[in-house]
């Protein structure tokens, strides 16, 4: 692999001295990190920063494009059909007279559903440099949100892995905390059925981050379920990852035991948040099943009972 300085090239070098407040906080940004017609670098044969409708068979997918899973084609292309397309896509052209996709593929896709012939796209000259492309593509997915949990992590990654980026350098380009980043990319450590379940909007990556503290990777599927059946809380899910991890290996059927007070350590917690903060303990078992409740000071008593409607005697 080469060094990252060659790879890069101008381009990236001037989207990275730039910065990204204006295309972060603009629809449009890509205009912004792209050559203006005003360049006289420019050489291609399509006159660059031109409106034209191009015929979608003459438009080559973008093969660094980060994201996987495109929703809601169908509703896109019934809409395209009615109110015909309102933001065109942006491609590069090519030498033998095609086209490569920069960004709107989903947008493509869905006029590709609606049997368009051609789609209104403006032409944008970028280099042929991987990392220019993933990066622009990458940031136009970033910018409407558009991008998965896992397909932004895998696309950090991308970056991290082949160009030798650091987190620091994505998180300035991406306009994040440097710890966005790398718990972004550890999500990449879980199962890849965890993954798919964080994909699909089941699980949310808070979910995930808080599976990646379980100690014993035989358990994750164990856990996975229970957070699905019991509907469990990012919070909730703590306490069952810190009772996973402390519960011990030899008897199943003690775990079986203590099965219910997950859930009633998560109430706890419940009632905790709904009290102030205050510490409650729930003890379910025994002859005489009781919640306490904790407190340190008399001004912290009078707020419990005020919060329970209690007049003081």
């Amino acid at each position: 692999m080469t060094s990252t300085k060659n790879r890069l090239g101008r381009g990236l070098e001037d989207i990275i001295s730039q910065g990204l407040e204006d295309i972060v906080n603009q629809p449009k940004g890509l205009d912004k990190i792209l050559p203006s017609t005003k360049d006289k670098t420019i050489t291609s044969t399509k006159a660059a920063g031109i409106l034209l409708f191009i015929n979608l068979k003459l438009i080559d997918p973008n093969p660094f494009q980060p994201r996987r899973d495109f929703k809601n084609l169908n509703a896109l292309s019934q809409s395209i059909q009615t109110k015909g397309i309102i933001e065109p896509v942006v491609v590069s052209s090519k030498p033998d007279g095609r086209y490569e996709l920069i960004a709107g593929e989903r947008r493509l896709k869905a006029a590709k559903l609606a049997k368009l012939e051609k789609i209104p796209a403006i032409i944008r000259n970028i280099s042929d440099n991987p990392a220019d492309k993933l990066v622009l593509a990458l940031l136009e997915n970033l910018c409407r949100e558009d991008l998965n949990p896992i397909e932004e992590a895998n696309s950090f990654a991308c970056l991290e892995k082949e160009f030798n980026w650091s987190h620091q350098k994505i998180a300035i380009m991406t306009k994040r905390e440097r710890s966005t980043i790398t718990n972004s990319i550890r999500l990449l450590k879980l199962p890849d059925f965890v993954q798919t379940d964080i994909k699909i909007g089941r699980l949310s990556a808070g979910h995930g981050r808080t599976m990646l503290g379980l100690l014993n990777p035989n358990l994750f599927q164990k856990l996975r379920t229970e957070i699905l059946t019991k509907n469990l809380t990012v919070r909730q899910t703590e306490v069952l990852v810190r009772r996973f991890n402390h519960k011990p290996a030899s008897s199943s059927s003690a775990s079986e035991q203590k099965t219910d007070l997950i859930y009633y350590e998560a109430l706890a917690s419940n009632f905790s948040k709904s009290l102030g903060g205050l510490r409650v303990k729930i003890k379910p078992n025994g002859s005489q099943p009781k919640i306490e409740i904790y407190y340190n000071l008399n001004s912290e008593l009078k707020e419990l009972m005020e919060k329970l409607s209690i007049q003081p005697v």
